[in-house]
């Protein structure tokens, strides 16, 4: 399933319409629970493959629900992971809608 990233919208808009996807529902959740992670991290609990994990933080990143932030590389070889993170103005109202409760 190929998913274009949407070109980018005005700030926040309406998240929900971005995340009606399983995979995307599943970022979300991860992200609002932690400060931020890798793509690897994401993908430990995922059943998408890591290209289609991919292209859905690309379209959530593109709709400025999430952030990227170069990562640091803690001495090992090559380019650090970038690390994806969800909009703080955001957390709380991603955790109360898919978890049903504010946290």
């Amino acid at each position: 399933m190929a998913t274009a990233a949407p070109a980018k919208r005005g700030k926040h808009s309406n998240w929900l319409e971005v995340v009606a996807d399983p995979v995307r529902l599943q970022i979300l959740r991860r992200l609002s629970r932690v400060d931020d992670a890798t793509t690897a991290e994401l993908a430990s609990d995922s059943p998408a493959s890591y290209q289609t994990l991919r292209r859905h933080l690309e379209a959530l990143e593109a709709f400025g629900v999430i952030h990227t932030r170069a990562g640091t590389s803690g001495g090992a070889s090559g380019r650090p992971a970038a690390r994806f993170s969800l909009d703080p103005a955001l957390r709380e109202s991603v955790r109360s809608a898919i978890d049903g409760r504010a946290s």
